[in-house]
């Protein structure tokens, strides 16, 4: 009998965004041999998104899940791959965020009260003398555990490393070129003992996992150029606006659960223009437009971990619009899951799912 003429690797990493970007740093740190399928889509969410950090999100002022864990994670992790990638992707900026009535205010203020912050930096009321080009009058509070990821080009650093790595495999996933068998997995001609599928809102067509309650919603953003803010935080009333370098601002978001697609609207552009001319003074040109889809659950968590009935394969998905925040730690986590059994939070493990699966 001839040998198995396959490539033998350790995992199989489908999706090379963010959380597949993560999960591949950190197994080749762990020595594994890996290969990472990706087509290079210059669409993907992790490519569109901001990036943006932030501990407290939406009308109601929810404290993001686990974000103290979060963030003191990824304030050594990000640099950890800046040194080795040799650029710099992780910025810290705060956040100045203002109340668009009463009732917002109101709720913002018994959470304040009933101490359902604690832990986080929250300056209340905030101050608006670092941005006097602001036309927002109403109350506003200041956050500084906050900041952008790039993760455009994060991502594009780090193919740079897996094709000097030879662990990059340019190519469209397709089951059709799939199989698998209790302990090893097959795609075309690479073998692997785990796969795991990072695919984004794509995964709503893998026939393992599209049974997941997926609540995936579209956001388009803008790129601008505008006058230069030195020293600017990021203002946000609904819409935000992100300075990312002298005279160069992204803004966003919309948002829309019902056109799952990566198409550019027109009144989607409309809507987070007009706001953010609502929200500053000054001459802001439109450089680009992007839209892309925020992979969620309905539950709002992430999810990882094996299949409940195939362990060889395993997802890392539903990251929503807190990817920059959640993926470094969870892809440690995912990993020391994998090759040491180290539970996963049962808030994001898949097997809270089983029952769809």
């Amino acid at each position: 009998m001839g040998s198995d003429p396959r490539e033998q690797v350790d995992y199989l990493i489908v999706g090379q965004g963010l959380a597949g970007s993560l999960l591949a740093l950190n197994l080749l740190k762990r020595g594994k041999q890996i290969r990472v399928i990706d087509h290079g889509h210059k669409h993907a969410a992790s490519k569109v998104a901001a990036g943006l950090i932030n501990p407290i999100t939406g009308r109601r002022h929810a404290l993001t899940w686990r974000f103290l864990e979060f963030w003191k994670f990824l304030q050594t992790d990000y640099p950890h791959w800046e040194e080795l990638l040799g650029d710099r992707f992780f910025h810290k900026i705060p956040l100045l965020r203002f109340f668009k009535n009463d009732e917002e205010q109101a709720r913002f203020e018994k959470k304040w009260e009933a101490g359902g912050f604690v832990g986080i930096e929250v300056d209340y009321p905030g101050s608006k003398e670092d941005v006097p080009f602001c036309k927002y009058e109403e109350p506003s509070y200041r956050l500084t555990q906050t900041g952008y990821v790039d993760q455009a080009l994060f991502i594009k650093r780090v193919r740079q490393y897996l094709e000097h790595k030879a662990a990059i495999l340019t190519d469209t996933w397709s089951e059709k070129d799939f199989s698998r068998e209790p302990g090893e997995v097959r795609w075309k001609t690479v073998s692997a003992r785990t796969v795991i599928f990072t695919q984004g809102f794509m995964a709503s067509g893998n026939s393992y996992f599209r049974a997941l309650p997926f609540r995936h919603a579209k956001g388009q953003i803008l790129d601008l150029h505008g006058p230069e803010r030195p020293h600017s935080p990021v203002l946000n009333r609904g819409k935000w606006l992100l300075p990312t370098g002298p005279g160069s601002f992204r803004a966003g978001a919309t948002y829309d659960l019902n056109n799952i697609n990566l198409e550019v609207t027109e009144d989607g552009s409309a809507e987070i223009f007009d706001a953010i001319n609502s929200m500053v003074e000054g001459d802001y040109q439109v450089q680009s437009a992007k839209a892309g889809v925020r992979p969620a659950l309905h539950d709002f968590k992430p999810v990882l971990g094996k299949h409940p009935w195939y362990p060889e394969l395993a997802i890392f998905n539903g990251l929503g619009s807190k990817g920059s925040l959640q993926a470094p730690l969870l892809a440690k986590e995912l990993i020391d899951y994998l090759e040491d059994g180290v539970p996963l939070s049962p808030q994001a493990d898949v097997d809270r799912f089983r029952k769809y699966l």
